[in-house]
């Protein structure tokens, strides 16, 4: 298992443990929240039990890291954050990100201070050269935290993606860490 810990003002972001499973499932298991990501949705704890293990297992390889949300002052999990590396290049590696958080906890700037934080360790001691992310064009709420975090629009495909019984537009946004360096 990674043990990398990461805290902000409000946040402590860590490895996802087996005490997070009911907040796990909760979230996972929230039709409505997850309709973006519905192929990450759970129906059962036993579901909830083996995605938060298979969570656990991946980010000990090191080409994976997922981060539990957690508010500090209580250690509860209020979502979840992290990226995978797609490509390692001679210079450092090219990465895909992604998030979710609780209803309960959004418009609240958690899920934009967590990603940064993330795309600080990532850029600055993970060896990340660029970080990529991506959403349904409908997606406003993740568009925002893309441009609160520093992410850049880089591209717009058309009926490209097959959701919720229909094709959808899908955005492609992207940081570079020199873009990184200049922003924050």
């Amino acid at each position: 298992m990674c043990d990398i810990k990461l805290e902000t003002k409000r946040l402590t972001l860590r490895p996802y443990e087996e005490k997070d499973l009911p907040e796990y499932y909760k979230l996972f298991s929230d039709r409505k929240n997850m309709y973006y990501v519905d192929d990450l949705i759970v129906n059962t704890i036993e579901e909830a039990r083996e995605s938060l293990h298979e969570a656990i297992k991946l980010d000990a390889n090191g080409k994976v890291r997922r981060f539990a949300v957690v508010l500090k002052n209580s250690d509860r999990l209020i979502g979840g954050t992290g990226y995978d590396m797609k490509t390692e290049t001679p210079v450092g590696k090219i990465g895909h990100m992604g998030w979710f958080i609780m209803p309960e906890y959004q418009n609240q700037g958690y899920i934009t201070e967590a990603v940064k934080k993330v795309l600080e360790f990532a850029f600055l001691q993970d060896d990340y050269i660029r970080i990529e992310t991506g959403c349904y064009k409908d997606n406003i709420p993740s568009q925002k935290v893309m441009a609160k975090a520093g992410f850049k629009k880089e591209a717009e495909k058309i009926k490209s993606s097959w959701h919720d019984g229909q094709m959808k537009d899908r955005l492609g946004f992207a940081l570079n860490k020199d873009e990184y360096m200049c922003i924050f």
